[in-house]
């Protein structure tokens, strides 16, 4: 016998109470229908607990009976809390294969499911993280066509680890304080975004999610995910209010992070309120022009065109010319290297150049 058959069979309703109290006073259900004045048929259906005790039965019990109406409201209250229960172990119950696919190591490991094997427990934190009441409303909002969620993930090999990061990033939002939004302040802080680029100090990544949050954007970081191979998304959150930036550390490189976060920036200013961008889906077919403009802004953004033409003037490329060249620049040398690099792969292996480079990692979530 599982734990809901034995509940089951131990459950007991107010209304076997009841009859066994007329018993002892030898009164039959017909005699308390009567006093209670009530048809047989309805106390019938209070006595097999087909029918709740409301306030206006207990103290009709309490007159006939002589028990307090306190009783029986409590006892009543006591059987709805059993069966709400039991009930909610056979949904759990129903739950369970829906949890295999997800990557609950990493979820156990940032606190999202419990540290257990026990698979009920684990859909009930599921629940709870997604808000849905039940995996067919989990479904609806990331596989399907949702009000919710404006794109669709059934053509992802992997949609419960993308609906994971995704979700992680909207939790990380819910804890900063946004000013109201200013997409015009937003846009004049660009060179002050830049600035805490190249700096790189010691809490880089602070300064820069104060900088968004003061123009009413939500700025948050979330470690990559196994299965979920997404750079960063951008989307607006709290019914329209305030934009999202999520970015990932996949790849771990200084360049990749301000490039993905400079796209989903340029998401933000110039595309609308109602759409979803998440880079890095190759089998979610992006709005091209969209994405071409996203990729303009990053790389202006990174490197002017006038400062690119001078960087490929030179045709060799040493540590002293990137440091040169990014003070000259006021661009971080990691992301010279970079660019560099992308133009000519042997330097990829280039020791000097390469401890230039700075490494991005995302280790301190928790929810």
């Amino acid at each position: 016998m599982n734990n809901i058959e034995l509940k089951k069979s131990l459950l007991t309703c107010p209304g076997d109470t009841i009859q066994e109290h007329i018993d002892h006073i030898g009164m039959s259900q017909a005699e308390l229908a009567e006093r209670l004045g009530r048809s047989v048929t309805k106390l019938n259906e209070l006595i097999k607990g087909k029918a709740a005790i409301t306030k206006e039965t207990a103290t009709k019990l309490e007159y006939v009976l002589g028990v307090p109406a306190s009783f029986w409201l409590n006892l009543e209250r006591q059987y709805q809390d059993e069966l709400l229960e039991i009930e909610k172990m056979e949904h759990l119950e129903q739950c369970k294969a829906w949890t295999e696919k997800f990557p609950l190591s990493i979820m156990k490991k940032i606190g999202i499911v419990p540290n257990t094997r026990n698979k009920a427990e684990i859909a009930d934190s599921l629940l709870k993280f997604f808000r849905v009441a039940s995996p067919r409303q989990w479904a609806d909002i990331y596989v399907g066509s949702s009000l919710a969620f404006k794109i669709e993930l059934k053509y992802t090999a992997e949609p419960e680890a993308i609906s994971v990061w995704l979700r992680l990033g909207e939790l990380q939002a819910r804890d900063i304080n946004t000013a109201p939004f200013d997409k015009k302040a937003l846009r004049g802080s660009l060179s002050q975004i830049q600035t805490i680029a190249y700096n790189h100090s010691s809490n880089w990544l602070d300064e820069l999610q104060e900088v968004f949050s003061s123009c009413g954007a939500a700025l948050v970081y979330t470690p990559c995910i196994a299965k979920a191979p997404i750079y960063g998304a951008s989307r607006w959150i709290k019914n329209n209010t305030i934009p999202l930036i999520q970015v990932t550390d996949r790849h771990k490189d200084y360049n990749a992070f301000w490039f993905t976060l400079y796209h989903e920036l340029a998401h933000i200013l110039y595309h609308g309120k109602k759409e979803v961008f998440i880079d890095g889906l190759e089998s979610i077919q992006p709005d091209k022009t969209k994405e071409d403009e996203a990729d303009a802004f990053a790389a202006r953004m990174l490197l002017s065109e006038k400062e690119r033409n001078e960087l490929f003037s030179h045709t060799s490329f040493d540590k002293k010319l990137v440091l040169q060249l990014a003070q000259k620049f006021k661009k971080h040398p990691g992301i010279i290297v970079a660019q560099v690099q992308r133009e000519y792969n042997q330097l990829y292996k280039n020791v000097q150049l390469n401890s230039l480079k700075e490494k991005v990692f995302f280790d301190n979530v928790t929810i």
